[in-house]
């Protein structure tokens, strides 16, 4: 695992969790929050607006259709090209980044199906988060938040968000054992200020 050890002026901020735990949400409210107390914090997501990213978003949405294998490789091209691209050059200059959603989530939801030291070995060239934040919320909250949704997907069926919510504990606990990775994880059932509050909080620690 390449944890590139140049040191950036700018610290780089990943949110994880299932869905319905409220990622966007707190990932724009962490970019605001911190820019108010000005320290200067640019948003991104998982997919990128990259190419990678785009061939990403037609399989997520079924208009083509890929293999988790596949799934997990187009998730590490996109994370790679995006790093290179967007998030290091923002790094350099001394902006901070967070991003919604990182490599935790890609092993997280392709990890169920596909072998999950493959997927880690595929991402051993990308940057590890400053500080990774875990949203944890109870997977039937998760599923109550989006039942105002039109369709349901596999990924947001009950079943499928305990087994997902279990990979990504899965995930945290490797991730601090072999690579002393900061993750903090943050009771996201808590109303949205309390939870952002405590989010603050734990990022910042590694200014």
């Amino acid at each position: 695992m390449s944890i590139h050890d140049e040191n950036l002026a700018g610290k780089f901020i990943a949110i994880e969790g299932i869905d319905g735990s409220g990622l966007s949400t707190q990932a724009s409210s962490l970019s605001e929050r911190l820019n108010q107390m000005g320290h200067k914090t640019y948003k991104t997501k998982e997919p990128s607006d990259g190419p990678v990213g785009g061939v990403l978003r037609l399989a997520l949405t079924h208009r083509i259709e890929i293999t988790q294998g596949t799934f997990g490789l187009l998730f590490a091209a996109d994370r790679l090209d995006h790093l290179h691209k967007e998030v290091e050059p923002k790094l350099r200059e001394g902006t901070n980044v967070v991003t919604d959603r990182y490599c935790f989530s890609n092993y997280a939801y392709q990890g169920t199906d596909v072998d999950l030291d493959w997927l880690i070995g595929l991402n051993r060239y990308c940057r590890i988060p400053d500080i990774t934040i875990f949203l944890d919320v109870d997977p039937t909250v998760c599923k109550k938040r989006m039942e105002s949704r039109m369709r349901e997907e596999y990924f947001e069926k009950l079943p499928s968000l305990v087994k997902i919510r279990n990979r990504f504990l899965d995930v945290i606990n490797i991730y601090k054992e072999r690579y002393s990775a900061n993750i903090k994880v943050i009771d996201g059932t808590n109303p949205i200020e309390k939870v952002t509050d405590d989010i603050i909080g734990e990022v910042l620690k590694v200014f």
